[in-house]
């Protein structure tokens, strides 16, 4: 997944006070260790895999964004099968995306042509759907979640009200629930540069990213827990569900410069993987369309770079099913992606090498899935075995 911005809007509700909890660096040891030879590997590749999800049962769910399809993987990685079809029915989708653990065993899948997230049983039987844009009274709200924890509660980032902010909050929501969404923590977004043109109905506001700017990223345990990596210092926030917050110490790093090779880099993942995101205001109407890949490679002079890489990317961070954070720092482009793990405490526990351009997806009992990229943009599914720290 490419960084990507949308507007943002703030949750109308108040941020409880936090218990901040330093933990000292000299808790664990930090581990060195490199993921070489996957225990199993997919044969065949997918041209954009939005979502991993691997069932109790070993099988694997996994969405290719590009091909608009479901598929289902057996526990050895041998074989697939598309599940149900492409269409607008009850029973279909459009364009797959991201998959959670949901409660029961099932997933759920957002549905980003029909605009829906999906509840998909370990059958493949489709249940329960929910909006992904939703009407509000204070405008449009667009539910992309980036984590759901064991309860079924989804966390976002609030998008859709085209307002232009620094920082903004991660939010808790029950689907179904006349509550409203409830802010967990706030974060830095990342900088971007704005440019206004024309007049009256036909005013156009322009938005674009400064890449690689510092920004915050997060992920959800399942317990609900929110691991926020600040980009101030480097280091790792646990909010609990109870509001207390655990904070690791600053993880020492070497600035690593932007270099020619790191923009083309930049710019290729963002046409191949970026979420385009339109949202159109006629009268007080507001409407949303959303698409991800597909798109050309925007020419790298358009943008305003800086001199050095942030510490980590933020669209690259994860949590495991026991609880540790995983986040890939920036590396020049061209060298072996390395993922930093960090404990329950926020304590930096290992160090982790993955193959060549490969990102770590997602996790299962025990296992570690990436997906690797070649050089005509496919992409490879592989899974190795989780490292105990």
């Amino acid at each position: 997944m490419k960084p990507r911005w949308a507007g943002h809007r703030l949750a109308a509700a108040e941020v409880p006070i936090l218990l901040l909890l330093i933990v000292p660096a000299s808790l664990g040891a930090q581990q060195s260790i490199s993921l070489d030879g996957p225990a199993a590997a997919y044969a065949e590749p997918f041209s954009l895999v939005g979502g991993i999800r691997e069932l109790d049962d070993g099988r694997v769910f996994v969405s290719d964004a590009l091909e608009e399809a479901l598929y289902v993987l057996d526990a050895d990685l041998g074989a697939a099968e598309v599940v149900a079809g492409k269409g607008q029915g009850p029973d279909e989708y459009r364009q797959p995306d991201g998959l959670f653990a949901w409660p029961g065993d099932s997933t759920l899948m957002v549905d980003l042509g029909n605009g829906r997230m999906t509840i998909v049983a370990p059958d493949h039987e489709f249940g329960r759907t929910i909006p992904v844009v939703q009407q509000e009274a204070t405008g449009l709200q667009i539910i992309i979640p980036q984590g759901v924890d064991d309860a079924g509660r989804l966390y976002f980032q609030p998008r859709g009200d085209g307002v232009i902010r620094d920082s903004a909050d991660i939010v808790r929501w029950i689907p179904g629930s006349d509550g409203a969404p409830v802010p967990v923590v706030r974060i830095k977004l990342r900088d971007v540069t704005e440019r206004t043109s024309g007049r009256g109905n036909e005013l156009r506001q322009e938005v674009t990213p400064v890449p690689l700017s510092p920004e915050d990223g997060w992920a959800v345990g399942p317990d609900g827990s929110v691991a926020v990596v600040r980009s101030a210092d480097y280091h790792v926030e646990w909010t609990r569900p109870d509001g207390s917050v655990i904070a690791g110490p600053p993880v020492p790093h070497e600035p690593v410069s932007v270099r020619e090779a790191d923009k083309e880099t930049w710019a290729e993942e963002l046409a191949a993987n970026g979420m385009m995101m339109m949202v159109t205001n006629q009268n007080g109407a507001m409407s949303a369309s959303m698409r991800r890949g597909g798109g050309r490679t925007p020419a790298v002079d358009r943008f305003q770079w800086p001199e050095v890489k942030p510490p980590f990317a933020p669209e690259w961070v994860r949590v495991d099913p026991l609880g540790y954070a995983w986040v890939e720092r920036h590396v020049p482009a061209g060298d072996h992606p390395v993922v930093d793990v960090f404990g329950p405490e926020g304590q930096h526990v290992a160090s982790v090498t993955v193959p060549h351009r490969s990102h770590v997806r997602a996790f299962g009992d025990g296992t570690v899935y990436l997906t690797r990229w070649d050089d005509l943009g496919f992409q490879w599914l592989e899974r190795y075995e989780r490292p105990v720290f």
